[in-house]
C-alpha cells in the first residue's frame, strides 16, 4: 500500500554547521509541482542549494529528482530513495541546504539529505494514497449543507467555497465513488449543477 502526507510539513536538522531544511508537500495534481518549487525557491532564495525529488501516481508512474548543484547523486537521488523506502507517492520533497563552512563529502551529503527527509516524514501524518477526481459545482444556499453531508459521506472533500448569489465550490473525491457522486447529482438535479 502507498501513502501520501496529509499536509505540508517542514523540519530542520544541523550537521557540521550546515542546516538542512526539508519541506514535504502533498500533491493532488502533477501540475502543482512547478508552482510549489517556484514558491519554495523564492522562500529559500538565500539557501546554498534547493535539492528535490517527487513521486506521483498510484503506481508512482512519475518520478524525478534534482541535485541542484550538489555533486551528482548526493542529494536528489537520496531524497527520492527515502520517499520510495517509506512507501510514499503524490509527494514533493525539497531540502534547502545552508552551507556551514565544513565539507561533508559524498557519503556525508547522502546521509544528510536522507536524514533530513526521514525526519520530516516521521513528523508527517500519513494517509492512504487514493486517486481523486475533482468537480467544480454550483448550488443554492438552501441545499448546500445537505449536499455537503452527502458528499462527505462518500469521502468527498469540499474546497474553494465562494459565496455569492449561489455557492460555488470544488469537490474532490476518490475515483471509485464516481457512481455514488452521480446518484447524488441525479437526486438533486434542480439544486446543483456543474460549473463549466
Amino acid at each position: 500500500m502507498l501513502y501520501t502526507i496529509e499536509k505540508k510539513i517542514e523540519s530542520e536538522i544541523k550537521i557540521k554547521r550546515s542546516r538542512f531544511v526539508a519541506g514535504l508537500y502533498p500533491l493532488s495534481a502533477k501540475e502543482e509541482i512547478k508552482e510549489i518549487l517556484n514558491e519554495h525557491n523564492c522562500l529559500f532564495a538565500d539557501a546554498t542549494h534547493n535539492c528535490y525529488a517527487y513521486l506521483y501516481g498510484l503506481h508512482r508512474e512519475i518520478s524525478y529528482y534534482s541535485d541542484a548543484g550538489e555533486p551528482s547523486g548526493t542529494a536528489g537521488k537520496p531524497i527520492l530513495n527515502t520517499l520510495l523506502r517509506n512507501d510514499l507517492t503524490n509527494v514533493l520533497a525539497i531540502v534547502s541546504r545552508y552551507f556551514g563552512g565544513v565539507k561533508l563529502g559524498v557519503k556525508g551529503l547522502i546521509t544528510a539529505y536522507s536524514d533530513a527527509v526521514e525526519q520530516a516524514i516521521s513528523q508527517s501524518y500519513l494517509i492512504e494514497a487514493k486517486q481523486l477526481i475533482s468537480y467544480s459545482l454550483i448550488c443554492d444556499y438552501a441545499s448546500f449543507e445537505n449536499l455537503k453531508h452527502s458528499f462527505q459521506a462518500i469521502g468527498g472533500e469540499i474546497e474553494q467555497v465562494t459565496w455569492s448569489e449561489e455557492i460555488s465550490f470544488t469537490l474532490s473525491l476518490p475515483v471509485e465513488q464516481e457512481t455514488e457522486f452521480r446518484k447524488i447529482m441525479a437526486g438533486n438535479k434542480h439544486k446543483i449543477r456543474l460549473n463549466y
